[in-house]
């Protein structure tokens, strides 16, 4: 298991992350919502949103996106922690622990296993995203 800072911008997420890249060192990769199956079917302002960047050196891992909820990045919401789980047993325990209280926002849903992302939001205001660790 592990458990990563994920940063949300409101559309300055590359200048950011190359702000941290500049502090930090290591490799940065974005990857853009006109990236994804579909994603040409957006605006071009749309379509260069960064929906996910990976800052990753030695000693640092900082994953982030411009794309937030529907109320947008404000104080409180603009940082959740990525958990990224092997075992599909240990996933649905944790994921299932955070949540008593709090609210589930996507639920764990077989696809985690395939890539996709369950999210929730535990009954403390952190905000949580759920993937499953490949090997």
């Amino acid at each position: 298991m592990a458990i990563y800072p994920f940063l949300t911008f409101n559309g300055n997420c590359k200048e950011a992350m190359h702000f941290y890249q500049s502090c930090f060192g290591g490799e940065l990769h974005f990857t853009y919502l006109g990236d994804t199956p579909g994603g040409k079917q957006f605006p071009l302002e749309i379509r260069q949103l960064v929906l996910h960047a990976s800052l990753v050196s030695e000693h640092v891992r900082i994953f982030a996106s411009d794309l937030g909820g529907e109320e947008g990045v404000a104080s409180g919401n603009s940082i959740s922690l990525w958990i990224s789980i092997s075992a599909p047993r240990q996933l649905k325990s944790v994921f299932q622990k955070l949540a008593k209280e709090g609210e589930v926002t996507a639920p764990l849903s077989p696809g985690v296993l395939k890539g996709q992302w369950a999210t929730l939001t535990d009954r403390y205001a952190v905000q949580w995203i759920f993937s499953a660790a490949s090997g």
